[in-house]
């Protein structure tokens, strides 16, 4: 059977061809969403702002953060019932929560200036987990973190469709593999 315009994209080459682009779409669309989903600012470069929301799962979001000196955090209550009492702090820090309870809508801002770690939680919630930390770090990073400065790390989207795009390529391999092994235009006698 002779290959002509017809039957041309049913080739192993022209197969091959649509293979690869399906998986180069796939792997770009895949690695785009995972970027797109994981923007931030980085945390603190002093003179920054970050935001810590008390949320309705009785949770701080996000429960560690790092920040650098003259960070401002807000406080967002995202649902009721919640306040923030210092645990620690350093002693010449000024920062003394917000004891009162309060509902969704509100908000607290507070600038920290002194190096240290600052342990706070929820007292209607503390029985539950709801605790926090906040590091405030010369550049506002984690000295655990790792020598080097490291790069960005690698978020859980990107990963999963890190795997799938893996998957997807290995898959469309081997089934190349088979059809150009396997497979082929054999001549039937007349």
């Amino acid at each position: 059977m002779a290959i002509d315009d017809a039957n041309a994209s049913v080739s192993r080459r022209g197969f091959l061809k649509a293979g690869a682009g399906a998986t180069a779409a796939v792997g770009a669309t895949g690695t785009a969403a995972a970027q797109e989903g994981n923007e931030s600012d980085g945390g603190g470069g002093g003179g920054g702002s970050e935001t810590v929301a008390l949320t309705g799962d009785n949770v701080y979001d996000p429960e560690e953060l790092y920040i650098a000196p003259g960070t401002t955090v807000t406080f967002d209550w995202t649902s009721d019932g919640h306040n923030i009492i210092v645990d620690s702090k350093p002693g010449d820090s000024d920062w003394e929560g917000h004891e009162p309870i309060e509902n969704e809508g509100f908000t607290h801002e507070h600038t920290f200036e002194v190096l240290g770690d600052y342990e706070y939680y929820c007292s209607p919630h503390q029985s539950l987990g709801m605790e926090a930390v906040i590091h405030v770090t010369e550049g506002g990073q984690n000295p655990n973190a790792g020598g080097g400065g490291g790069g960005p790390t690698l978020p859980d989207s990107a990963m999963t469709m890190g795997v799938a795009t893996m998957a997807a390529l290995v898959s469309t391999l081997a089934l190349a593999f088979f059809f150009i092994k396997y497979g082929g235009d054999y001549e039937m006698p007349e």
